[in-house]
């Protein structure tokens, strides 16, 4: 099923700064809570290849477009 990951990013020196970041993501349960266990990793993955930033919260919206 089609979501899309909203994540709140703030810069890790100015924590104040912070910007919304949304990814389309297929693949996952239609399940929203299977859904969200499934998107952990993605979260995981896009700190680490973001250094300098900080997810302040996330969610996964269904079927969501930008």
């Amino acid at each position: 099923m089609l979501y899309t990951l909203v994540m709140m990013v703030c810069l890790t020196d100015v924590p104040q700064t912070c910007e919304q970041r949304e990814q389309m993501v297929d693949g996952l349960a239609m399940n929203p809570g299977t859904a969200f266990m499934q998107a952990q990793p993605l979260v995981a993955r896009w700190i680490d290849t973001h250094p300098g930033y900080f997810v302040q919260r996330w969610r996964v919206l269904p079927g969501r477009a930008s």
